[in-house]
């Protein structure tokens, strides 16, 4: 009954927008500031030259998509591809290059799981975020370590000058519930902001086109195959999720010269994680392990102090410290039914460290920035709650060194420098018997290493509104903790990921109306650490040289004060060049991706519509490679998908909306076996004050 109230809401709701459409003035209340302690530039005095790509993704941009966490708000993102496999858990890539070659940040802080190097930015709420830049290519070596794809910083909200009181309800299908409350304000020099996001559904359904199958569930120790149907009709298999994520900030700044923050977070999150459509994998030698399995714990807390102290005339200081830890439970069951748990395996992790950057002008035409980043990974798992942990940790550095150059009113360069290391201080592994006792623990191999990266990059501006860029810079990514001590594909002898990264590019504003981006890209990659597969037997290996080339293509139309166009368009001609290959396919990239959107805000009741199409390219999941050249080749097809939004004023700061993902129904996949939602309805009331 639910669903099909919502979906008659939802109808009724479009087909009043669009036999209201006529032009009207958009207005957005000043609700919060930018929290401007999370961008990279100490001062706004001195802001950094632009030789890069960075795209933005904003509130706005947020709102219209009904983006609920930050991977489903860069989704749509030019460059940028989101998939979900194992685990439930969405992995962001771009231009080829995954999440965990990835910098993630929040607010200039690194956010990740020490183990596989990123986070489940499912868990991230969106109500709290003012903008989210993703650097591509090139970015400035004062961001420190293992950038190597890019750097993705998601900018959070502080209070205005007037007080912000703001709450969303929301209701869905398959028990969809989401409550958010905001609030943030100004109290002399104090400023603070909260957020609080609860949100929990009983799972999604697949399409309507899906068309149930035999799948393997593969038994081993001792081996047996049993050929079962792993998904039905309607409500995909576990995909229940039930999660509060709560924000706080608060700060002194006395002067633009001087402030002081404090930020703490804790999300909690606990979630089915769907079967493989096609084979699911179960290990009965002790300590046991199942795909099929079940998060009854995802959980991250921290806090972080931020600063930025000008220490003279000529010197200003931004720091920060972060310590966040993390603890997840996996539990495995015997076979689809989930009524007879195996294992539960456990991770805790943490991580800790601080980055200092300094600014100071070298004349009236010269910026030099210097910054410093220190941290450590900690990392502690056991396969099952009958033995120990075993502990791995590691630390990473950089020291990074930037000058920008205003060498003439058109022409402005930078050239920077960072000197990054790592090195593991603690590893160990447990030892077992064939009975699956523990015997002992014994160390392991604590690799070292270091990098020098270089950049530079050059900036023409061709007028007031239009500019050249070109850059190229050298990036390195240090193993994972994963990847070097899994206790089942881990390996010590992993060299360090390397790329060479080369961008150029131009944007223009045309008659104030029309923004236009085109860039080239080309990374030249080394020793990619790949396990190729999803088979978690499978050992991590250097691949040992991956290339990439493409171009990307943007455009926003203002054709009326309430309709807005953008269109967007990626090529990445990927290919493996490595000696020995079985193929020059490379895994995850798409070749193209393109999307559309229209924001149309509508006359009467201060309404508006959103829609956005998304067009993904065929994408290789698993490939036959030199050391597997036995692995079977698997691809997702291609689609496209399409999402709405409507949204009515029913007075000043109070709007009734309908969400719809997925209009079309489409039967499709991110990644190969699992099912992606099916269309999906919701409905929700947002006030703010």
């Amino acid at each position: 009954m639910i669903p099909r109230i919502l979906t008659v809401t939802t109808l009724t709701l479009l087909g009043l927008g669009t036999a209201l459409a006529q032009q009207a003035q958009p207005t957005v209340p000043p609700e919060f500031e930018l929290y401007s302690m999370a961008e990279i530039t100490v001062t706004a005095d001195a802001p950094q030259a632009e030789v890069t790509l960075i795209t933005t993704v904003t509130a706005e941009d947020i709102e219209a998509q009904n983006a609920r966490t930050v991977a489903e708000a860069l989704a749509t993102t030019p460059g940028i591809r989101v998939s979900t496999g194992r685990k439930n858990e969405p992995n962001v890539s771009i231009h080829g290059f995954d999440q965990s070659k990835i910098l993630v940040l929040i607010d200039g802080v690194p956010y990740y799981e020490t183990n596989y190097g990123k986070l489940d930015l499912n868990q991230i709420p969106t109500d709290n975020i003012a903008r989210i830049d993703v650097t591509k290519a090139t970015a400035s070596v004062l961001y420190g370590a293992n950038a190597m794809g890019g750097v993705v910083n998601i900018i959070t909200k502080k209070a205005g000058d007037t007080p912000h009181y703001g709450g969303t309800i929301e209701a869905g299908d398959n028990g969809l519930r989401q409550y958010v409350v905001t609030h943030g304000q100004k109290v002399g020099k104090i400023n603070y902001w909260l957020s609080y996001t609860h949100m929990e559904s009983d799972g999604w359904d697949v399409s309507g086109d899906y068309e149930p199958y035999e799948g393997t569930i593969v038994t081993k120790s001792p081996s047996s195959t049993t050929k079962a149907v792993l998904q039905g009709k309607g409500r995909r298999v576990n995909s229940d999720v039930d999660k509060d994520d709560a924000w706080f900030k608060v700060g002194y700044e006395a002067s633009a010269d001087s402030a002081y923050w404090v930020n703490l977070h804790y999300l909690d999150m606990t979630k089915g994680m769907p079967p493989a459509t096609d084979q699911v994998q179960v290990f009965l030698s002790t300590p046991q392990f199942s795909q099929f399995a079940r998060m009854p714990d995802y959980r991250d807390r921290g806090a972080d102090v931020d600063l930025r102290q000008r220490l003279s005339r000529q010197l200003v200081m931004k720091g920060k410290l972060f310590y966040h830890d993390h603890k997840d439970n996996y539990d495995s069951y015997r076979d689809e039914t989930y009524t007879q748990k195996m294992a539960r395996s456990t991770f805790k992790d943490f991580l800790g460290g601080g980055t200092v950057l300094l600014e100071s002008p070298l004349g009236a035409r010269n910026t030099a920035r210097l910054s410093l980043n220190y941290k450590t990974d900690n990392h502690q798992e056991r396969d099952d709650t009958y033995l120990p942990f075993a502990e791995t940790q590691s630390y990473t550095g950089s020291v990074g060194l930037e000058d920008e150059w205003k060498l003439s009113e058109r022409v402005q360069a930078v050239l920077g420098v960072s000197y990054d290391w790592f090195d593991v201080s603690d590893a160990e592994r447990n030892v077992l018997d064939t009975s699956g006792n523990l015997v002992r623990q014994d160390p392991l191999p604590r690799p070292s290493d270091s990098f020098v990266n270089p950049m530079a990059g050059l900036t023409y501006i061709l007028s007031a509104q239009s500019r050249l860029f070109a850059s190229v810079a050298q990036k390195s990514r240090f193993p994972l903790l994963q990847h070097l001590y899994s206790s089942k594909g881990g390996n010590v002898d992993l060299e360090p990921e390397q790329s060479t990264n080369f961008l150029v590019g131009y944007n223009t504003l045309v008659a104030d109306t029309l923004r236009v981006e085109l860039s080239g890209f080309w990374y030249d990659t080394k020793d990619l650490i790949s396990r190729n597969s999803g088979d978690p037997t499978n050992l991590y290996q250097n691949y040992g040289e991956i290339r990439m080339r493409g171009i990307e293509l943007g455009a926003i139309l203002l054709a009326s004060q309430s309709l807005t166009l953008r269109g967007d368009f990626t090529l990445n001609d990927a290919g493996d060049l490595s000696e020995g290959h079985v193929t020059n396919k490379v895994l995850n990239v798409p070749r193209h991706k393109a999307g559309v959107g229209i924001q149309w805000r509508l006359p009467w009741f201060s309404s508006r519509l959103d829609l956005d199409g998304t067009y993904m390219d065929e994408v290789f999941t698993s490939l036959p490679s030199a050391k597997y050249p036995t692995d079977p080749t698997k691809k997702v097809d291609s689609y496209v998908l399409t999402n709405a939004r409507f949204g009515i004023d029913l007075v000043k700061s109070l709007e009734l909306w309908t969400s719809i993902r997925n209009i079309g129904d489409l039967d499709y996949e991110t990644d190969y076996g699992f099912p992606a939602p099916g269309r999906t309805v919701s409905v929700g009331l947002s006030a703010r004050l």
